[in-house]
């Protein structure tokens, strides 16, 4: 009975110094990768990938950590090894949820066909100098060639941005700033030099207001990119803030019935647009005819170079105004209607149901026309992300 005893409490002092083993590796792995010492941690995380398989995060940090290693090789079939486990293992980081794009990135490599950048411009061949440098850990070294590849190419925007990264893990919070505005200066709708600048404002400077600007610029540069929302979605996390666009829910669009290619069909609701029951709700009558009118003629009017109808952000907001119309000459008391249609009226009277429409209800024919409404319209797009989507924080919406 002892012995039985005494095996099981050995069973037991191994196994609790064994999870603490495995949560002291944990804490070395994270703490090197959020340091940027990519090949330090290697080694760890694939302890860790194979400790916990079903840990997305691990198996995610593994597949990074694999694509600095391979930065560092010269001998061609351990780059094609190294670049079969990078894809594999980031193959393996989505089945377990991830969605980052870098990782879809990864996931599409061909080993077979590794990219020779040394083989390219001089730009290029001091840019795979700094790659490497910097996964070893030498910033230094790494800053320099960056900067060197930089002046080399004017108009490379990932020597501007990884230079900016650079100094971001120095902790020299001013030097970064100045090479994150380089690189948007070169390219300014591009959502990552905003987004690493506001990672490192929140991290060095705790100015929460500055660091929230970057983070809508970032969304104001591509929405339809979910990596733009990440930096908003962590200030809003630590500010404990909510992010929440306004309701609108909408009926369904009119469609070209297929065995008469000239008529519209438009589904209705007599329940849901009948005024006494839903005050306001036959506004959504607007909407229908308005778009079917776009089904018709109105498209080929207002975009005659299109030979095909698509869903633009013109027939959106004629539709969603003709509402907002529509409830405002039915004389309708606002606290008597429901929250879309409340919403429809305060965004057309603030000057933004664009940015809603674009922002938060576009599909793929209405994101066709965001690049051109960008142009002229940033500030307004930044200021309806700060005013209606994130609710708190350090400036919570009135």
């Amino acid at each position: 009975m002892r012995r039985w005893i005494a095996g099981i409490l050995v069973f037991l002092a191994v196994a609790t110094s064994s999870a603490w083993a495995l949560e002291d590796e944990a804490a070395k792995a994270n703490a090197l990768y959020n340091n940027h010492k990519m090949l330090e941690a290697l080694p760890l995380y694939e302890d860790l990938s194979k400790a916990f398989p079903n840990e997305e995060m691990y198996v995610d940090r593994l597949a990074a950590c694999l694509a600095s290693k391979v930065v560092q090789l010269s001998n061609p079939s351990e780059i094609k090894a190294m670049l079969t486990r990078e894809r594999d293992t980031a193959k393996r980081a989505i089945e377990l949820g991830g969605t980052a794009e870098v990782l879809k990135m990864m996931a599409s490599i061909d080993p077979n066909q590794p990219i020779d950048i040394k083989a390219t411009t001089p730009a290029m061949a001091l840019m795979a100098e700094a790659e490497k440098a910097f996964s070893a850990g030498d910033f230094n070294r790494a800053m320099q060639k960056y900067g060197a590849a930089a002046d080399a190419d004017p108009t490379l925007y990932e020597a501007a941005l990884y230079a900016g990264d650079t100094a971001y893990a120095q902790k020299d919070l001013k030097t970064a700033a100045s090479w994150f505005a380089r690189a948007i200066a070169i390219d300014p709708n591009r959502e990552t030099a905003y987004r690493y600048w506001g990672d490192a404002i929140l991290r060095y400077s705790g100015d929460p207001y500055s660091a929230k600007d970057k983070f809508l610029d970032a969304i104001v540069a591509n929405p339809y990119n979910r990596l733009a929302w990440q930096g908003i979605s962590q200030w809003a996390q630590i500010e404990k803030a909510v992010l929440q666009s306004p309701k609108i829910d909408r009926p369904a669009g009119p469609v070209a019935d297929p065995k008469k290619p000239n008529t519209i069909n438009i589904t209705l609701n007599a329940e849901t647009t009948d005024d006494k029951k839903h005050p306001g709700a036959s506004a959504w009558l607007m909407y229908s005819l308005i778009r079917a009118s776009f089904r018709g003629d109105e498209f080929k009017k207002n975009f005659p170079k299109e030979k095909e109808y698509r869903h633009t952000l013109k027939e959106e907001s004629a539709a969603l105004s003709g509402v907002a119309e529509g409830i405002q000459n039915q004389d309708a008391k606002k606290d008597t209607l429901d929250e879309s249609l409340r919403n429809i009226v305060e965004l057309k009277n603030a000057g933004m149901l664009d940015c809603w429409i674009l922002i938060n209800g576009a599909d793929q024919g209405i994101a066709q026309d965001y690049a051109a409404y960008r142009s002229d319209h940033w500030k307004l797009l930044h200021d309806y992300l700060d005013k209606y989507v994130v609710h708190g924080g350090v400036n919570p919406a009135q």
